[in-house]
């Protein structure tokens, strides 16, 4: 911590030596970490510190560019443990001291810090890591090293500067979290020693007790907040099944060995003594004791039940999700539509996939058909009802006037619900149509998905409504919404993934046609009163569906934050590699790349030849809006890569989970 690799590193380590030692450091004093793992620091160092470079701010100047490297000077001093030599060779050359590698690179501890280890045990092992694998570093040892944070850490933060902000403060050492996940290995270590369960059981008491011991030195160094893991269940462990002999006795019914899991049990049952008495020793500490081993059983238990398999996805909303329907009725889109993915115009607003898509592809279905695309359309895997421009409530506007669409969320159900009982009847044809349409029972079992308001913010800006009078209708909104959902709910369909609507705020669209005040644009360059809007929408919406919960007992319903992923999108344009956040990859002219009357794809006739004016940049994955409206098809990958694992849902399911109602 608080280390400055620019002038160099030194990978020297007390005790090392060329060869590889068959001894400890607790035996012999001599260091896991030989020269030629010195090496293998350094060769990760050279690679790992060009890609910490490049997240420029202080990490650009606290690590070597690559040049560096070939103009170094490398000395060795090995086979006599002198490290002094070192540094009196850094003075002389005007440099710094030389920081410790296992010190880190790239760091930023200002709010804690990690000392588990891969292979670590709770008591020391008489073996090094090359003979068993297990860690040099105990939990006795990782404690030492917190302990060293903890004092050297506030004598680093003295010398001001960067080193200041990433290393915590004194006082948050006492409102810290403390967490220990540890005793998995210690159990293993016996049985790879040959022991009996018996045996492996005799030491437990000593683990508990040195693992006490250590939670009583962070009580005693300030920490007041233990949150414990007891251990997993190492009998259904591919590494213990695959390397114990086993009896067909010793299975239990999902598969585990019963008598390596019965020694983890008593592990827990011991550890959970242990809390208990600690709770009476330190009466002014707060100890969770958390049972990791159930989880991790009814997991397993529970494995093939919790995915889903989803046999169909209806989709209800807007162009973010429209796979044809407008262009179904209106014509196709013009070029450059679909040209990455597709190559040719597929009905979408991008330049390829939609998330929607991904959605579907994840579930190992085919991409959704639109209802209205009556050509070459198989609705076995299910239907979408999404219609570019479509809203939720009803608009007084015709879409040659206002480009909102004729059909909105009421009327999408409406073609859900002829669908659900026409497709019965055309089914019963027989032949090819038997094969085209679901059958009753996918209905039920189905994901139904929605995103769609986005329109109905901006139409009221259109029709020259100020931020609160829009924001006065969103109730109506959240209403007709919910009705819908209850519609389906009525119909058969029991898991709902709602997203809530972006950031509009963030659009060229409206950045664009807007009178915005430099002191309306927040600090990623968005319009801070139309963002506010979508969140007063959002609140609502998410509001509805813990009431829907309540009304609808049979649902599994899961709110999905597409706004703070589209915004948190936005505010890493650059650092994700997108460079310009509101710069549009298709379109023409204008601050944004975005001109309302010369939209993507638009032509102009030049001496009786059409000629594109509004075409597309060299690489759109590299940009995240693809016509100042929509998005790339790599910014809805990165979208859908962050909602597929329920990170922003609530309750927090990932995409393949959502069938299971919360508890």
């Amino acid at each position: 911590m608080g280390t400055n690799f620019s002038h160099g590193a030194n990978y020297a380590i007390a005790g090392s030596t060329i060869r590889r030692q068959n001894t400890t450091i607790f035996q012999s004093g001599y260091s896991p970490i030989p020269l030629e793992f010195q090496y293998v620091e350094f060769s990760d160092f050279l690679k790992k510190s060009q890609i910490i470079r490049q997240k420029g701010d202080v990490f650009k100047y606290m690590l070597p560019a690559k040049d560096k490297f070939s103009s170094a000077l490398y000395t060795f001093d090995i086979g006599q443990n002198d490290l002094t030599a070192g540094y009196k060779l850094a003075e002389s050359l005007g440099l710094p001291y030389l920081d410790a590698f296992l010190d880190s690179m790239g760091t930023n501890f200002s709010h804690g810090a990690n000392y588990a280890i891969a292979g670590s045990t709770i008591r020391r092992q008489n073996t090094t890591i090359f003979q068993s694998g297990y860690s040099p570093i105990p939990l006795e040892f990782q404690y030492v090293e917190f302990s060293d944070f903890l004092k050297k850490s506030q004598i680093i933060r003295q010398k001001g500067d960067v080193f200041k902000y990433m290393l915590p403060a004194k006082d948050k050492f006492s409102s810290a979290l403390y967490t220990f996940d540890i005793g998995q290995n210690d159990l293993t270590a016996g049985y790879k020693l040959g022991m009996t369960t018996e045996q492996v059981k005799a030491y437990v008491p000593d683990l508990i007790s040195q693992f006490t011991t250590v939670i009583k030195n962070v009580y005693g160094s300030g920490g007041r907040t233990f949150w414990i893991h007891n251990t997993g269940l190492v009998g259904c462990l591919a590494y213990i099944l695959d390397t114990r002999a086993i009896t067909p006795a010793e299975m239990d019914k999902y598969g585990c060995a019963a008598p390596y899991n019965d020694v983890s049990q008593y592990f827990n049952q011991k550890l959970k003594e242990a809390v208990i008495q600690l709770r009476k020793e330190f009466p002014s500490a707060a100890i969770t004791y958390v049972d990791i081993y159930a989880v991790k059983y009814s997991l397993i238990a529970q494995a093939e039940k919790l995915e889903c398999n989803f046999p169909a996805v209806f989709n209800f909303g807007d162009s973010n999700s429209d796979t044809g329907a407008l262009a179904a009725m209106y014509g196709q889109l013009p070029f450059p539509y679909g040209e990455h993915y597709f190559h040719h115009s597929a009905g979408r607003y991008s330049d390829g996939r939609l998330v929607i898509d991904f959605i579907a592809e994840s579930l190992g279905l085919p991409y959704l058909d639109a209802f209205l695309d009556s050509m070459g359309t198989n609705f076995t895997h299910g239907a979408n009802y999404a219609i570019a421009g479509s809203t939720i409530r009803r608009q007084n506007t015709t879409i040659f006037q206002s480009g909102y669409s004729p059909i909105p969320l009421e009327f999408q159900y409406v073609e859900f619900s002829d669908f659900l009982k026409r497709s019965q009847i055309i089914r019963q044809k027989g032949d090819v149509f038997k094969y085209m349409f679901p059958s009753k029972d996918k209905f039920s079992s189905a994901l139904y998905t929605f995103d769609i308001g986005q329109n109905d913010l901006t139409a009221g800006y259109k029709l020259g409504m100020t931020t609160e009078q829009v924001k006065a209708y969103v109730p109506d909104l959240i209403s007709q919404f919910t009705t819908v959902i209850k519609n389906v709910y009525s119909s058969g369909g029991r898991t709902f993934w709602i997203h809530n609507t972006g950031p509009v705020g963030c659009l060229p669209y409206i950045m664009d046609t807007r009178v915005i005040t430099a002191a309306q644009v927040d600090k990623y360059g968005c319009a801070a009163p139309y963002n506010g809007v979508s969140q007063y929408f959002n609140q609502k919406l998410k509001e509805a569906v813990i009431q829907l919960r309540k009304e609808l007992p049979l649902a599994a319903i899961t709110y999905v934050d597409i706004y703070a992923v589209k915004y948190s999108l936005i505010a890493q344009a650059k650092k994700l590699g997108f460079g310009d956040p509101f710069l549009a990859c298709c379109g023409h002219g204008g601050r944004y790349n975005f001109n309302n009357a010369r939209r993507c794809g638009s032509t102009k006739m030049v001496k009786g030849k059409e000629i594109l004016i509004a075409g597309s940049c060299e690489d759109p994955s590299s940009r995240i809006l693809w016509d100042g409206i929509h998005f790339t098809e790599a910014a809805n990958k990165w979208i859908y890569d962050q909602i597929a694992d329920g990170v922003f849902s609530d309750p927090p399911v990932s995409l393949k989970m959502a069938c299971h109602k919360e508890t």
